[in-house]
């Protein structure tokens, strides 16, 4: 093999691994961006990424509306197949710990030994705050649309079973950009919103 013949192969090696690093590098990022933006070209695929979602963690803030006033939550969660994690932190560094598993609630304090019930905040065991949770609504329900304004895909749903007055339409808000998830609303049965979750940060997995 001349000297020629050997410099070209070289160099057409060193392509190879510039351009098989970049590609690596670039699908690293998609698949560590937690939001899968790549997945998302338009309307079309919006179903299809949710539909895909079964685990993710999250950092929310969820604000909660009563008739007398309205509450702020800093949650974490957690959630995979069958188990679900949230931990709420309130005043003084104290947390509450919860976890479904299966059909099973397990409730956890970090300052107090017996259970503790919270005044108001019945909405924290139950599953509605969870993405996972609106997306089996989202499979199962009979009245469903996704529609698009200028900034986001929003897939609107109602319940089928409406039996929490307080719990009847929720709307989940996808950033057309970024393909991020941001934010989720929950609505009553007269469409007024009662909890409203924004994602700071969510890592789908």
């Amino acid at each position: 093999m001349n000297r020629k013949v050997f410099i070209t192969i070289i160099f057409f090696i060193i392509l190879i691994i510039i351009f098989s690093s970049i590609f690596l590098i670039f699908n690293y990022k998609t698949l560590k961006s937690g939001n899968n933006t790549i997945s998302i070209k338009n309307i079309e695929n919006v179903s299809e990424y949710i539909l895909n979602i079964n685990e993710y963690n999250a950092e929310v803030e969820v604000t909660v509306k009563s008739n007398k006033n309205e509450n702020k939550y800093n949650i974490k969660q957690r959630c995979k197949n069958n188990y679900s994690y949230q931990e709420t932190e309130y005043e003084n560094n104290e947390l509450m710990i919860i976890e479904h598993i299966d059909n099973k609630v397990i409730i956890k304090n970090n300052k107090l030994k017996l259970e503790k019930i919270y005044e108001s905040c019945d909405f924290l065991l139950e599953n509605n705050l969870f993405l996972t949770t609106f997306i089996e609504e989202y499979k199962n329900t009979n009245q469903k649309e996704i529609i698009e304004n200028e900034n986001y895909y929003i897939i609107k749903i109602k319940l089928n079973d409406i039996s929490n007055k307080k719990v009847a339409y929720k709307n989940l808000y996808i950033n057309k950009n970024t393909g991020k998830i941001e934010k989720l609303e929950i609505n009553d049965i007269n469409k007024n919103r009662t909890i409203y979750i924004l994602y700071k940060e969510i890592t789908i997995n």
